[in-house]
C-alpha cells in the first residue's frame, strides 16, 4: 500500500495574490498539520504583525490544482527552504513531547 505524501504551505496577507508557499513534504498527516498549525502562528519569526494562512494538502490535490511540480521546485530551490525545515524540526519535536 502506498504512502500518502501531504505538502504543508503558507500565504502571507500582505503578498498581493495570496500565493502558496510550499515549505515541506511528509508522509504524516499529524505531522503536516502540525507544521501547518505552527506556520499560522509566530513560531520562527521576529515581527509578527499577522498570521499566516497555512495547510496541508496531499499530493493529488496538487495535482488536481496543477501546482505540484512548482511545489517540489520550492523544496528544491524556493526561498523559504530553511524556514520549513525550522518548522518540521519544532514539529517533531511538539509530538514526541505529546507521544
Amino acid at each position: 500500500m502506498p504512502t500518502a505524501t501531504y505538502y504543508v504551505q503558507f500565504a502571507a496577507p500582505d503578498e498581493e495574490g495570496r500565493p502558496w508557499h510550499t515549505i515541506a513534504r511528509v508522509h504524516d498527516r499529524r505531522l503536516a498539520e502540525e507544521i501547518a498549525r505552527l506556520a499560522r502562528g509566530s513560531y520562527m519569526r521576529t515581527n509578527v504583525t499577522s498570521h499566516y494562512e497555512a495547510r496541508a494538502v496531499s499530493r493529488s490535490k496538487l495535482e488536481e490544482e496543477g501546482s505540484r511540480q512548482h511545489a517540489d521546485w520550492e523544496l528544491g530551490i524556493g526561498p523559504h527552504r530553511w524556514y520549513g525545515d525550522a518548522l518540521r524540526e519544532k514539529a517533531e519535536r511538539n509530538l514526541r513531547l505529546t507521544a
